[in-house]
């Protein structure tokens, strides 16, 4: 069969599914602790930068900019991202803080990838934009993920949308590893496997790598079951992935 057909039956065949998804989505829906408040991070500091005009989409309202979101600029090594606060948020600080944290604990090319933060007031579902290298997360939205030891996972999902997804989406590889596992590790990369597989599958890929034994082993051995060709594909990418440290 020619390449170009071949890649073509690949990227528009159904995966059948075989062994059914673990859980409904990888961060909110398991007790599992992928990434710990305590794990090292790179180092930051933070600064409150003034109030102005931005640009900050909020599809619950279909507005673009909001007035006098309040801007944080935030320092890692060789980066610098912003973090913008909307000005109804209770707390924009302590908001920006615990968003540059966790942002800290991504490994150091997915943090890279990240240009800015947006936290909108109110409460919603987190999302991102890979064109614009940003996810927008909510005050309500965090408050929940803080308390269900969640938010680290959130931003890892999303940050996977800017860095991951570019990289790896179009790739008939990828795409010919799903159609020969046959099944997905949660329901919502089942439902949405071109746009969430590589977000959902990558968080089990790199604790497995990173933190050897934080997964249960019942949990490990399903995983290799259901996604043992995307966990080599995704694990030989991400094994050159820096993990996040402080040497200060």
């Amino acid at each position: 069969m020619k390449p170009l057909l071949l890649t073509f039956m690949l990227l528009c065949a159904p995966v059948s599914l075989g062994a059914q998804p673990l859980y409904p989505n990888s961060v909110a829906s398991n007790d599992i602790d992928f990434i710990l408040p305590d794990d090292p991070g790179a180092c930051w500091s933070i600064a409150e930068t003034g109030r102005e005009k931005t640009e900050m989409y909020d599809p619950r309202r279909d507005t673009l900019f909001v007035e006098g979101a309040i801007h944080f600029s935030v320092s890692y090594p060789n980066q610098q991202i912003r973090i913008n606060v909307h000005p109804e948020v209770g707390d924009p600080k302590q908001r920006a803080l615990e968003a540059a944290a966790s942002v800290s604990r991504l490994p150091l090319q997915m943090r890279t990838a990240v240009r800015y933060v947006n936290i909108l007031d109110g409460d919603g579902s987190a999302w991102a934009e890979d064109l614009g290298r940003f996810f927008t997360l909510y005050d309500g939205l965090m408050e929940r993920r803080l308390l269900e030891h969640d938010l680290d996972e959130t931003v890892f999902h999303e940050t996977a949308h800017i860095a991951l997804d570019p990289l790896f989406s179009n790739d008939p590889d990828w795409r010919s590893n799903q159609v020969s596992d046959g099944g997905f590790i949660t329901q919502y990369a089942a439902k949405n496997p071109n746009t969430e597989d590589i977000a959902e599958s990558a968080l089990f890929v790199w604790t497995m790598a990173h933190h050897p034994g934080r997964l249960p082993t019942d949990i490990e051995a399903s995983v290799r079951k259901i996604m043992l060709n995307r966990i080599i594909y995704l694990g030989n990418m991400l094994e050159a992935f820096v993990p996040p440290s402080c040497s200060d």
